[in-house]
């Protein structure tokens, strides 16, 4: 599921409205490019070193700061903040390797004792997954004549139907994420504008909801996935519940 974009916009996905990112967000927006270069130039060989803990912390700040100003500039409220947990019910996907293992060892640090709770939960979604990726293919094949154009995308679907399961996140312990701080770029960069209420699985295909994509120009996307790679561990793996297990075994 590929949540990058080519220009420097919010984009709507589904009435794909851009909004022109003001002055004082671009400044912010060079600022992350910066930190982004220093990242990649430097000699760190973990990204649990604190110098990279340290440099990433403030481009998270930077990148909410970011958000902050354009939404403000464009007169409109996110809905998104901590303690709202209307749409942690998805498979988080499109996770950096780098952010999981960061993640796995903020929780490790803060939160020992729920480290066998938070790995079995993982463990039990990767099954609930796995399953519904079965059902989705007999589905799909069933559905859609080999080489049809019209075929439906396996993947979007898969999300879909976990997201409408209902399973929330791990993470979350009485309505609040333990990992809030931390919490990848991918459950950071869709934001919503509307009531909280409207983000449930009831409302997935909605047309009328003001959904959008914050994300960074593709130069600083490109390092991003440098990062990625560069402290890759395990292949062919972007899924939040699927690297903790990893992560935190």
């Amino acid at each position: 599921m590929d949540m990058r974009s080519n220009n420097q916009y919010i984009v709507s996905e589904r009435k794909k409205e851009p909004l022109p990112v003001p002055p004082g967000a671009k400044k912010i927006h060079d600022r992350i490019h910066k930190l982004l270069v220093v990242l990649s130039g430097s000699n760190v060989h973990s990204c649990l070193e604190p110098e990279f803990k340290r440099t990433w912390n403030t481009i998270l700040d930077l990148i909410d700061r970011y958000q902050q100003e354009i939404a403000s500039a464009a007169q409109l409220a996110m809905s998104c903040a901590g303690g709202c947990t209307a749409c942690c019910c998805h498979w988080v996907e499109d996770v950096n390797s780098f952010e999981a293992e960061i993640i796995a060892d903020y929780i490790r640090r803060r939160f020992p004792d729920k480290i066998s709770e938070i790995a079995a939960r993982c463990r039990n979604d990767d099954n609930r997954l796995r399953s519904l990726n079965e059902i989705v293919e007999t589905k799909i094949n069933a559905l859609n004549p080999r080489g049809s154009k019209d075929a439906l995308d396996p993947v979007d679907l898969l999300l879909a139907s976990f997201y409408q399961l209902r399973i929330l996140c791990p993470l979350l312990e009485q309505g609040l994420c333990i990992a809030y701080p931390v919490r990848p770029l991918t459950c950071r960069m869709y934001v919503s504008f509307s009531d909280p209420s409207r983000c449930s699985p009831d409302f997935i295909n909605a047309e009328d909801i003001p959904t959008y994509l914050f994300d960074l120009d593709e130069q600083a996307d490109s390092i991003i996935d440098s990062l990625h790679f560069k402290f890759l561990k395990f292949e062919n793996d972007t899924g939040l519940r699927s690297l903790l297990v990893k992560y935190l075994s």
